[in-house]
């Protein structure tokens, strides 16, 4: 096995490892869409960016599509749920939304480094790392909106707060 394919077994074995030891905070029908969500927009944006007309990278060996391209798009999936994770455990303010993002999509400059390094990905065309930057922030302000959609306001709706004038004022500061 090449370097690509130890890098998505290791990395998927990892991730859904600890996928399932993590306690459990969401339905399992919130769950499955936080999964399919993410394989669902690593699928687009990899299979737009690589043919034409961008044609700016290949996944894995080649630029044809195998089953490894299909596991590497299955690794990613946990990683939806663990930013879901992460931001249902911190205090929500004004700024820390957009923190949050931010520190993920860092992050996942730094996981599409690792994954370069093991030649999942291989660019071309001018192609630069840092231009997924804006993918990254589209996609998660996208999961983020999925979170207040279908997350936030499901667990208002179980957990009604206090009425709206009682409400803590700091919370939004």
């Amino acid at each position: 096995m090449a370097s690509n394919e130890w890098f998505i077994l290791i990395t998927g074995i990892t991730a859904y490892l600890i996928f399932f030891l993590l306690p459990k905070r969401f339905t399992r029908p919130q769950t499955l869409v936080m999964l399919l969500i993410s394989v669902y927009f690593v699928s687009l944006f990899d299979y737009t960016l690589c043919i034409e007309p961008f044609n700016y990278y290949d996944v894995n060996d080649s630029g044809q599509h195998e089953p490894w391209d299909f596991l590497s798009h299955v690794m990613y999936a946990p990683f939806a749920y663990f930013f879901n994770y992460g931001y249902s455990l911190i205090k929500k303010r004004r700024w820390t939304a957009m923190i949050y993002i931010l520190v993920w999509a860092v992050f996942s400059l730094f996981a599409e480094a690792l994954s370069w390094h093991a030649k999942v990905y291989h660019y071309r065309n001018g192609y630069q790392m840092y231009y997924s930057l804006v993918v990254y922030l589209f996609v998660l302000s996208l999961t983020m909106l999925y979170h207040y959609c279908f997350i936030q306001s499901r667990a208002d709706e179980v957990n009604p707060g206090p009425p709206a004038g009682l409400q803590d004022p700091s919370r939004f500061r």
